[in-house]
């Protein structure tokens, strides 16, 4: 991963969070919940945006997998701190 330089931004004082501040920083856009599923054995995997969690079960890989290929786990992850599941 290439290592990013602030200097250019010549920031000032008041430009910086302070310690407090930075608590409430997330990162992503805050609410993107994803299904995955995967073939352990080839490692293709099929994966898209959700609405929730509850969304992302075997019949959601069953019909999101392509016909022919095999899914063996899924997995759904949540934003920061929203938790998620797979098997």
């Amino acid at each position: 991963m290439k290592n990013l330089s602030l200097k250019n931004l010549k920031l000032e004082a008041n430009d910086m969070l302070q310690r407090n501040q930075l608590k409430s920083v997330f990162g992503g856009d805050g609410g993107t919940v994803e299904c995955r599923c995967k073939n352990k054995h080839t490692g293709a995997a099929w994966f898209d945006s959700v609405s929730s969690c509850n969304v992302c079960t075997s019949s959601w890989c069953d019909n999101h997998v392509p016909p022919g290929s095999t899914w063996t786990s899924l997995i759904c992850t949540g934003p920061l701190g929203g938790g998620g599941y797979g098997y």
